[in-house]
């Protein structure tokens, strides 16, 4: 017999035990620099929530009951309804015509009868919805007078619409990304208490109050129908 060929042999399982224990030492190096990774980009993503300070609200319709269950201790209310015509079907169907945003205008009408402001700025398509709105307020509020305002730009320019709450306490926070751009999916409402993004959609909401007009359609009917 030749016992010089068994060497080799024997040898070939202590090698492919050595490959199996390199193949999992290399396995577990590399599973504990992917956590290592997925570690550093979940504090990377801590890192920038915080500095940007925004927060998920979640859909429109979730948004719309946020607001709603903050009025409470809210003073005054600074919203957009602005949509270019891409988004319209898709918006009326995610939003306006929901439950939800069918309970805003007798809640809405309600509040502004209570010393309390709420500024809608809309375009064309919004108008029916903001007339609905003021007819409601006037009526609630009665002798008292209401705190309902709204303007419309009589342009079509996509705008980020968005929403500014300014507390009792003088605290303001804004809810933006409300724009439906018919992607198949709704948009996650962002909400910021951050000083410099409120600035920023504050200024902006001034720039388009100014540059909005009274719904002057509404005043000649009314301004006909006394004479």
């Amino acid at each position: 017999m030749n016992f010089g060929e068994r060497a080799p042999l024997a040898a070939i399982p202590a090698f492919l035990l050595a490959v199996v224990v390199l193949l999992i030492s290399h396995t577990v190096l590399s599973l504990q620099e992917i956590e290592r990774a997925s570690a550093h980009t979940d504090r990377i993503y801590e890192a920038v929530k915080d500095y940007l300070h925004v927060t998920k609200v979640g859909a429109p319709e979730d948004a719309v009951q946020y607001v709603l269950a903050r009025l409470p201790i809210v003073r005054e209310v600074r919203n957009t309804t602005l949509n270019i015509p891409d988004e319209i079907e898709r918006s009326d169907e995610r939003l306006y015509g929901t439950r939800a945003y069918e309970a805003v205008r007798p809640v809405l009408a309600e509040w502004t009868s209570k010393d309390r402001r709420w500024k809608d700025i809309g375009d064309a398509r919004a108008v029916p919805r903001l007339r609905q709105n003021l007819d409601l307020a006037m009526r609630v509020a009665g002798r008292r007078g209401t705190g309902y305002q709204f303007r419309l730009l009589g342009r079509d320019e996509p705008q980020i619409n968005f929403i500014l709450l300014t507390y009792v306490d003088s605290s303001t926070e804004v809810l933006f990304n409300w724009d439906f751009r018919n992607v198949g999916q709704d948009p996650n409402v962002l909400l910021s208490r951050d000083r410099d993004i409120v600035e920023m959609f504050a200024v902006q909401f001034e720039h388009l109050w100014r540059a909005a007009s009274p719904d002057h359609d509404r005043t000649a009917t009314r301004s006909s129908s006394v004479k």
